[in-house]
């Protein structure tokens, strides 16, 4: 088993039936995919509010399958900030930085990039 401190390893493996193997690929893919989310939750929110809701769903569904506890509710935060046009919406996207931020860079330290 690999050991994550920003993800709850044996929740993620358990959506992956157990698959140690695949959950690792999904890790990988993940990074890969979504490492400059931030940004793009940023220039969405001023640009283009639809797709910076579609993004927020996607980003609050896959960290849940990732096992992480804290990212999930923050990034459904700004799915609905995003729904509603909220003009909390910019506070939200800040205040999924530093943790979504702790995620990828221990991801990356742990070579699942």
């Amino acid at each position: 088993m690999i050991n994550l401190e920003t993800l709850n390893v044996e929740q993620g493996v358990k959506y992956t039936n157990d698959n140690l193997d695949l959950y690792q690929r999904i890790l990988v893919d993940f990074y890969k995919d979504y490492h400059d989310a931030y940004e793009k939750l940023e220039h969405l929110s001023i640009n283009d509010i639809d797709n910076c809701h579609i993004l927020a769903h996607s980003l609050k569904s896959l960290t849940a399958i990732l096992g992480s506890e804290e990212l999930p509710p923050l990034f459904y935060g700004i799915e609905m900030a995003s729904k509603e046009k909220s003009a909390d919406l910019a506070s939200r996207i800040e205040a999924v930085k530093a943790p979504f931020t702790r995620v990828l860079n221990e991801l990356e330290e742990k070579g699942f990039c």
